[in-house]
């Protein structure tokens, strides 16, 4: 596609869309949402983004291949990587897919879909159905890696419509291994993990969620937490290459990899190297402060991450605050569900990280593990949890102003120190930069614990109202009690589907 020829849309730094196949899914919360349950239309386009800042003053811009989408005759929001793809497991959706492109492109989920060949100008009609459950990357397989790497792809995320077994809990899987299945059945459990079991919304949830509920202490927690984290990398000099190619003819794939993984060095930036580096087309404070990418929740309510890499970058995602489960991979569920607090994710990997939600174990207790129900340590007779005297300390004190631009207005500069904030950072420390060198303006996120179901009336941990905004824009029956697992050494690692 040549770029000279085309008016370029503007991407938002609204986040990726999500389009719901299914008007069964119960507890999603998910304001920037879209039904599909009769038709999805897909386009494939291009775009020119804003990246890191989005600010209209900041040169930092990226050419991209996308799925544009109209979920049953609406317009969903563009952006790269497309929108997140929501269904239960069964749910069918007639889709129409057109290529505005110079050249052949595709629509593509291992195992689930496949539109072959879509030549230029032309358009392709078909089912898709949501016929196995777990994560799956949908993208453009044709001229591997290119197409894919240039922005066509995202996520699909297919939920079970009942539990495997009487008497088990749902998990994110049709076949989970014995290990995993006793793991979700244990959440909620008093004597392991006391608080919710993962399908289980608050027994204090409203009916409807107002905008006020934060403010008001209420402790709304959905069922089925779950969040995406689809990893992408861009190469501005790159991409713009491959726009800029010979309309009709495809840019060829080993030269693409070639510059994308191994240009040597420049002094000037003159080279194809990957400039940024992305969670659900998000970096840095946009991707650390989205609620739709940092898990928030209270001590007490696990959530499911599913992790995609759609590029060609190996990711290796820390959490702080609480190790997590490895419940998936590569649309298999793990054998040994191991607990740890970094995992690799490599270039086509389908990672599930099932984190508990438990009290962090950095918090001084008896024992140095964060279950409820540990005892806690004190200080000159004060309890170390939870840590109210840090929850009303502010940076700057209060009562520190500045004025506003009307050089009149007292502004309160004052922040409270809370919730419990704890990144998320990749191992890989080239993706925590953009453009070369801009730190922490890369793939980061978080964790953040916003109360405990634990403690007495589900105590809400006090916040400023900013932060408050953005938490109440979230929000993915008896606990099961068992025995305590134990676990076998982890097996083969399932192999990408390509």
């Amino acid at each position: 596609m040549n770029m000279k020829r085309r008016d370029f849309l503007k991407l938002s730094a609204a986040g990726v869309a999500t389009v719901i196949l299914s008007s069964k899914l119960p507890g999603l919360g998910v304001l920037n949402a879209y039904a599909a349950d009769q038709t999805l239309e897909v386009t494939i386009t291009d775009a020119l983004k804003d990246m890191v800042t989005h600010n209209e003053i900041n040169t930092a811009q990226c050419y991209f291949w996308i799925y544009k989408m109209k979920a049953n005759g609406v317009d969903v929001p563009p952006d790269c990587p497309g929108p997140t793809i929501l269904a239960l497991k069964g749910d069918t959706i007639q889709i129409k897919i057109k290529n505005e492109l110079d050249e052949a492109h595709s629509f593509y989920i291992p195992g689930l879909f496949d539109s072959g060949v879509i030549p230029a100008g032309q358009t392709y009609e078909g089912t898709l159905t949501a016929s196995v459950s777990g994560s799956h990357l949908y993208y453009d397989k044709l001229n591997a890696p290119v197409n894919r790497v240039m922005g066509l792809h995202g996520a699909l995320v297919v939920r079970p419509a009942v539990p495997t077994g009487v008497g088990n809990r749902i998990t994110p899987y049709d076949n989970p291994s014995p290990h995993v299945q006793k793991l979700f059945n244990e959440f909620g459990s008093a004597d392991c993990w006391p608080g919710l079991a993962w399908e289980q919304a608050g027994d204090d949830t409203p009916p409807t969620m107002d905008e006020n509920a934060y403010l008001t202490g209420n402790s709304y927690a959905p069922p089925f937490r779950t969040y995406v984290w689809l990893t992408h990398q861009a190469s501005p000099r790159l991409f713009a290459e491959v726009g800029d190619y010979t309309p009709g003819l495809d840019y060829p794939a080993q030269e693409f990899t070639d510059k994308f993984l191994r240009s040597p060095f420049s002094a000037t930036r003159q080279n194809y190297n990957p400039e940024f580096f992305t969670i659900n087309g998000q970096s840095g404070f946009f991707a650390h402060f989205s609620p739709s990418i940092t898990p928030m929740g209270r001590i007490g309510e696990p959530c499911v991450v599913h992790i995609l890499n759609a590029g060609l970058w190996t990711h290796s995602m820390h959490l702080h605050a609480n190790h997590f489960f490895v419940t998936g991979i590569n649309g298999v569920s793990n054998e040994n569900p191991i607990w740890v607090d970094v995992f690799g994710v490599y270039p086509m990997d389908r990672v599930d990280y099932t984190i508990p939600f438990m009290r962090p174990p950095s918090i001084p207790n008896v024992g140095g593990i964060g279950l409820a129900g540990t005892p806690l340590t004190t200080v000159g007779g004060n309890p170390c949890y939870p840590p109210v005297q840090e929850f009303e300390m502010h940076l700057p004190p209060l009562g520190t102003t500045a004025f506003a631009e009307d050089g009149v207005t007292p502004v309160e500069l004052g922040q409270r120190m809370s919730p419990l904030c704890y990144p998320m950072h990749d191992h890989s420390e080239p993706s925590q930069t953009a453009q070369g060198g801009n730190y922490n303006c890369g793939l980061i996120s978080g964790m953040y614990i916003t109360g405990d179901r634990n403690t007495p009336g589900h105590m809400n941990f006090p916040m400023d109202e900013d932060f408050n905004m953005m938490y109440r824009n979230v929000r993915g029956v008896s606990g099961v009690s068992g025995e305590r697992a134990t676990y076998p050494a982890p097996g083969p690692r399932p192999e990408p589907e390509e």
